[in-house]
């Protein structure tokens, strides 16, 4: 077990508890934060509710806390302003005040629409998360930021909202789908080239998918490096003007995919996962990076099944690469790792460069279906 914590730009601290059976002292660590009584709104969807969400809302209750839930569509399609509406609609029908305590129990979709309502609802209200996913345990619900999705691209109006605590219990996802569970080791990947090669070392340990569900001692210590890995760069740039830009790598690409794609047919991180290809070819074109590091990359997801290309056409991702949301003065700004652990961000590549990059991840055939 591990414990984090760091100061936000509002002077609170968000703490972070990190560990198997953690889920069993919620609890404890809500009481530390949140002396009840107070009220407390479980924000999940339907895909999660079924298997934890009575346990949870019981340890809310014992712990002395008036509990409701609020249970919203799963799935990307969820991060919408209708749903947002919904939600905010329903979190007040509860008598939520300033002293209501938002927890999002999910994914990266529930913890990004519930800090989202967490950070306007009364104009801010308390946020725990306790991520069920591993691309929300090792990034999505550490670092404060939220968002939904609009028609012109993915994550275009959102705030940072620092959660007060998460929990996070790699035990939780034992009820995780075999495909979200190959989409969050796209940002496992996502670390070990930008900051920390030892993680893919420890994945080629595990060797594949099967053997990393062998060996939890594996999950435990990736879960446990990515989330320290988090930490430490949001300690030191929380709204993301400088080195926190680097955890973009492969979303440039990978968010112009989902968008793209309308959400039909790729999970985050497997479009992610086709991203940081691009973005490998990219550095490679620009001279950045020597000419085997778009194979390294590759051979990195293909070994846990993760996709490296797509039939979307470049022409249909370029509208969407000009409204990425790093965009700056003008400016489209890239991720481009030099070598395993250590990546630095390019302004403004030439067209021609883009177009080449993503030439180099498309794929003629059918459309891009799901992995097994």
């Amino acid at each position: 077990m591990a414990e984090l914590s760091f100061a936000t730009t509002t002077r609170a601290e968000c703490r972070l508890h990190v560990g198997r059976g953690e889920l069993a002292r919620l609890g404890a660590r809500l009481v530390e934060a949140f002396p009840p009584p107070r009220k407390i709104v479980v924000v999940t969807d339907r895909n999660v509710a079924p298997f934890w969400l009575e346990r949870v809302e019981s340890i809310v209750t014992e712990a002395g806390y008036a509990s409701h839930a609020v249970l919203v569509p799963a799935g990307e399609e969820a991060k919408s302003l209708r749903i947002l509406g919904t939600l905010w609609d329903r979190l007040l029908a509860t008598g939520a005040d300033r002293g209501t305590v938002v927890l999002a129990l999910g994914g990266g979709v529930v913890g990004d629409l519930a800090g989202f309502a967490a950070a306007t609802l009364l104009r801010g209200v308390p946020l725990v998360q306790v991520p069920t996913s591993l691309l929300a345990q090792v990034d999505a619900a550490i670092g404060g930021k939220n968002g939904i999705d609009r028609p012109l691209g993915k994550n275009l109006v959102g705030t940072f909202h620092q959660p007060a605590r998460v929990v996070v219990d790699p035990d939780l996802l034992a009820t995780l789908p075999e495909r979200e569970l190959r989409s969050g080791l796209a940002e496992v990947v996502k670390y070990g080239f930008v900051r920390e090669p030892k993680i893919l070392d420890l994945l080629r340990k595990a060797g594949d998918l099967e053997g990393l569900k062998a060996k939890p001692e594996i999950v435990d210590e990736l879960v446990a490096r990515c989330v320290q890995i988090k930490v430490e760069i949001v300690a030191r740039d929380e709204r993301e003007t400088g080195e926190r830009v680097l955890l973009n790598f492969g979303h440039t690409t990978g968010h112009a995919l989902e968008a793209a794609d309308g959400h039909a047919t790729l999970l985050h991180g497997e479009a992610v996962a086709i991203g940081m290809v691009a973005a490998a070819f990219l550095a490679v074109d620009l001279g950045a990076a020597p000419p085997t590091l778009p194979a390294e990359v590759t051979e990195v997801l293909e070994r846990f099944g993760l996709p490296v290309a797509s039939s979307i056409e470049t022409k249909r991702l370029l509208p969407f690469l000009g409204r990425d949301k790093k965009r700056k003065t003008g400016k489209s700004r890239w991720v481009v790792v030099e070598s395993p652990g250590k990546a630095g961000l390019v302004e403004d590549p030439p067209a021609a460069t883009i177009e080449r990059a993503l030439a180099a991840i498309h794929k003629k055939g059918e459309e891009d279906a799901p992995a097994a």
